[in-house]
């Protein structure tokens, strides 16, 4: 695991993995809200394997927002923001001196990259959003907020609670154990409740609108936590954005099922040489 020095004056840092080789272009992944970069690793673990004995030029780098994995807490709600989540993985992006890159953004990552594309239009060149927080953000009921708030103390809710998001997981798998629930519990105590606070009632249309780039809005078909209305609007904003509904999956395809999430990315993303 890297670390990389916000620029924000707050001391913060943020986690970050490069895996070297495995897709034809470099691509920055950004989780969601109680996960970690570890969220991505079924899908690295595919791309590994496609990329045996080729000698592919991208990495795939992977950034943890404040409070999730390795990255630095917030401090107060104050340090949890979309935009400024943005301009933190902007900053790491460029400091990897790299040049141009895809996004891919999962949940909460999806609007957070959205707001990348936005921001800094020239430093990337496509984005995947799988399931994304919509451009208005997201409102949870009271059941909900009270149970991100008891999640704080009670790992074995974390466990019942991001399990119900993710379609047919193992519940008694050493992954979704040792690493879901793991990196989910620590997360619940640093930013989960906050993440919800700083998505009500945010309106980032007016920025999401003035995309350029070629994007593609997935949702899977029994996503029971996200509207699937909301990444239709999505989609609808972004000029050159364009919608696809995965059929059989919930929220979280790319651990559901990372061999069709990456077949589905590569179909988008690249374009692979003989």
């Amino acid at each position: 695991m890297r670390m990389f020095q916000t620029n924000d004056g707050s001391g913060a840092q943020i986690g970050y993995e490069v895996i070297e080789g495995v897709l034809p272009q470099d691509t920055m992944f950004i989780h969601g809200n109680m996960a970690s970069n570890r969220w991505w690793h079924p899908s690295a673990d595919v791309w590994k394997q496609r990329a045996a004995g080729k000698k592919l030029p991208g990495a795939m780098i992977l950034a943890e927002f404040r409070g999730c994995g390795r990255s630095t807490p917030p401090r107060s709600q104050a340090d949890v923001d979309m935009h400024l989540f943005a301009r933190d993985f902007i900053a790491l992006a460029e400091s990897l001196g790299r040049g141009k890159m895809n996004l891919v953004g999962h949940s909460t990552g999806g609007l957070i990259a959205a707001l990348m594309l936005a921001k800094k239009p020239a430093l990337f060149e496509k984005a995947v959003l799988l399931d994304p927080v919509g451009a208005t953000g997201v409102k949870f009921n009271d059941a909900m907020t009270d149970a991100f708030e008891q999640m704080k103390s009670n790992r074995g809710l974390v466990g019942v609670v991001i399990g119900s998001t993710i379609l047919g997981h193992q519940a008694d798998s050493s992954y979704f154990n040792d690493v879901i629930v793991t990196d989910a519990f620590h997360a619940a105590q640093t930013v989960g409740d906050k993440v919800l606070r700083a998505l009500d009632g945010l309106d980032t249309r007016g920025e999401i609108s003035t995309i350029p780039h070629p994007v593609l809005v997935l949702h899977g078909e029994k996503d029971n936590l996200l509207p699937v209305a909301d990444s239709k609007a999505m989609a609808d904003l972004i000029k050159a954005g364009r919608f696809e509904e995965i059929p059989g999956h919930g929220h979280c395809t790319n651990v559901e099922n990372p061999e069709t999430f990456t077949r589905i990315v590569d179909g988008f993303l690249f374009k692979y040489g003989a």
